[in-house]
Order: structure tokens, then sequence, then C-alpha cells
């Protein structure tokens, strides 16, 4: 038993250095919001913080590291599904539309619809009535006025 209390301390200090990397974590993460230099990624940023129909999602710096690297003529913004959320989601690769997730949109909102008010872009009108909702891509750099 004495050895046990022996090794008792080191057991609560690891217990604490790990919930103080764990506090640590996601002010960190919030934190990289101003490591983004891309004009297109902020400027994609604050819509959605401007907005009531979505939130900013967090993001490491390592991912805005990457976003600053990208062709704001290559961005495009989509909207995607992370574990039952509907995301919105940034990137600079066809093949890949979801690269980096920047937000989530309140269960309240279609995707669709919240992309349009968020970003104040009017879809063009269908000339056929279809009944499956398509997936709406928009290019930032076309709507920064």
């Amino acid at each position: 038993m004495p050895s046990l209390l022996k090794h008792s301390h080191k057991i609560i200090g690891l217990f604490f250095f790990i919930g103080t990397i764990n506090n640590v974590e996601p002010s960190k993460a919030d934190g990289c919001f101003k490591s983004v230099q891309n004009d297109v990624v902020k400027w994609s940023i604050s819509k959605i913080e401007s907005s009531d129909m979505a939130t900013v999602s967090s993001f490491t710096c390592d991912e805005a590291k990457d976003m600053n690297k990208m062709n704001g003529d290559q961005i495009s913004i989509t909207s995607g599904r992370k574990r039952g959320k509907a995301t919105i989601c940034l990137s600079d690769e066809k093949d890949y539309p979801c690269k980096f997730i920047i937000g989530f949109i309140n269960p309240a909102f279609d995707s669709a619809t919240a992309l349009s008010e968020i970003y104040s872009f009017t879809p063009p009108k269908s000339s056929q009535l279809n009944e499956t909702v398509e997936r709406l891509f928009l290019k930032p750099s076309s709507l920064i006025q």
C-alpha cells in the first residue's frame, strides 16, 4: 500500500497535465482564425460569422496555413455532411469539394438555402422541375464586391 501512495502524486500530476492540454487545444484552434491571410478564405469565413444560419467551425493552425496556400480564383464553397450535421465546405480541388470544413449550418435551414443567403447568391432557375435538390457550388472570388 505505501508503494501505491508513493506513486499517487505522479498519477494525479499526469491527469492534471492531460487536463491542461485538453483545455489549451480549443483556444489554440480558435486562435488560428487570425492566421488566415487568404482574402477569399477570410471573406468566406466572415460571411458565416455575420449570419445566423450557420456557425464557424474551428480549425487547426496547420489547416489555416494550408488555406493560405490556395489560389483564390480556384476556391469553391459547397455544402457537405459530417456526423449528421450539414457543413460548409471550402476547397480548391474539384475532386475533393470538402477539403476544409469552415462552418456548420444550423439544423433549421436546408443547405442550399443557407448557402444562398449567407453568400448573397441567387441560383439560376431550373428550366425543368426537379424533385431532387442539386448541390450548390459557389465561387467566392466572383461574389466578393
